[in-house]
């Protein structure tokens, strides 16, 4: 028994049979995986796109982490100085009450031992930690407390800020010796800490005179008034940064927004389409599954 069908034939519906189901088995994936370009041989000038949206999209979430941490900060940043100025402010309210003359050595004694209070608080706010492994006032960075010392403390790191931020960088860390030490007081630098320490000693000597008194307390007054202005003008800084910062951070997500949607367009399957295709691949397999059956059993006996 010969069959009519030819090598021919056989190889052209094998190879029909063979492409429908390639086409259904990739439409079957793209369903079940929801992507459009499986590899990068499915559509190259899509996939290398896809792959530079894919690098934009990874930048954007880096530099939101980065802001993330500067905001967090900044806040903490914003806190402390807020305690360091109210911190101040009862300090001040001591040297002003000191300076009446109706006070007398046991009054201004009390007060020293307030304004000594003050001053310690005001070291563990200069001393604060920022919960990353650095401190909020630690300048450029130092592993150890930046204002080292009780009596008269040195500081530490180098002066200066660090900053994150890829394209536009914000403040991390605060300049504690801008805040703290380099004060102007009678014509030069002086900490705040030594100012609060002169004012302690001279309210504590009982046989300081009215006219050494007044003068001291003055200068105590000047000091603290500067400190206070110095923190006002790093916490407008400050606050200007996080408003920058909410304002980038809108920026960003537009950003990240349209690029995701770029990427959707690019690499995402389109389920209509996908579904169409699966089912006009299915039909076109079973028709040349159904026709090489008829021609495989054809012979010339069919015919005699």
């Amino acid at each position: 028994m010969n069959r009519i069908a030819t090598l021919s034939s056989f190889e052209r519906s094998l190879d029909a049979m063979n492409e429908r189901r390639a086409g259904l088995t990739r439409a079957q994936l793209q369903l079940s995986t929801g992507k459009r370009v499986i590899a990068p041989s499915d559509d190259p000038l899509g996939a290398a796109q896809a792959e530079r949206t894919r690098s934009q999209i990874a930048r954007i979430a880096i530099e939101r982490r980065t802001i993330d941490f500067a905001r967090t900060m900044l806040g903490q940043a914003d806190n402390a100085m807020a305690s360091a100025s109210e911190t101040l402010q009862v300090a001040r309210e001591g040297l002003v009450a000191a300076g009446n003359g109706a006070a007398s050595a046991a009054d201004r004694a009390l007060i020293a031992q307030k304004l000594r209070a003050s001053r310690d608080e005001l070291l563990a706010i200069a001393n604060l930690r920022d919960g990353a492994g650095g401190y909020v006032f630690g300048g450029q960075g130092s592993t150890r407390a930046p204002f080292a010392g009780t009596g008269a403390p040195a500081w530490l790191p180098n002066a200066g800020e660090q900053a994150a931020g890829a394209d536009v960088p914000f403040t991390t860390s605060q300049d504690g010796r801008a805040l703290f030490m380099d004060l102007e007081a009678g014509g030069a630098a002086q900490s705040i800490f030594r100012t609060l320490d002169e004012a302690i000693a001279l309210l504590g000597d009982p046989s300081a005179s009215g006219a050494a008194l007044g003068a001291g307390l003055g200068k105590a007054l000047d000091g603290v008034d500067r400190a206070i202005g110095q923190l006002l003008v790093t916490r407008t800084r400050a606050g200007e940064q996080l408003r920058a910062i909410d304002a980038r951070e809108r920026l960003l997500e537009s950003g990240e927004i349209e690029a995701s949607g770029r990427l959707s367009g690019l690499v995402d399957v389109d389920y209509a389409s996908a579904i169409t295709r699966f089912q006009q691949n299915q039909t076109a397999l079973e028709a040349a599954m159904a026709t090489y059956a008829k021609i495989a059993r054809l012979s010339l006996f069919d015919y005699l």
